[in-house]
């Protein structure tokens, strides 16, 4: 490694170090209201699949029911996302978790 790279991971290493727990916070808050809007947008689409009432209204809506479909994906895509990032952070300042390694 270079020193201009060396110099750089360094700058990531204290960056992350000083603000860890806030951005582990952050991101902990994140995936949990994703988490939350997957579960919510799931169970909007799933009593328009069981309605055909309640499907025509939401169609009607500003969100159709498959919207509520694609927004569950997309949310719990996030989530992961989050959780990923948040975890990464923890490696990169306090290194890889040993049992994580196990399985």
């Amino acid at each position: 490694m270079d020193a201009g790279m060396q110099e750089e991971a360094a700058r990531y290493h204290a960056v992350l170090s000083e603000h860890e727990t806030i951005l582990r916070t952050a991101l902990q808050v994140y995936v949990e209201r994703m988490e939350e809007a997957a579960k919510e947008a799931q169970a909007a689409y799933e009593a328009g699949q069981a309605d055909p009432e309640v499907k025509a209204q939401q169609d009607e809506s500003f969100v159709t029911n498959f919207g509520y479909k694609h927004s569950a994906q997309m949310f719990r895509e996030s989530a992961m996302s989050a959780r990923k990032a948040s975890d990464d952070i923890l490696n990169a300042v306090l290194g890889p978790d040993e049992d994580d390694e196990q399985g």
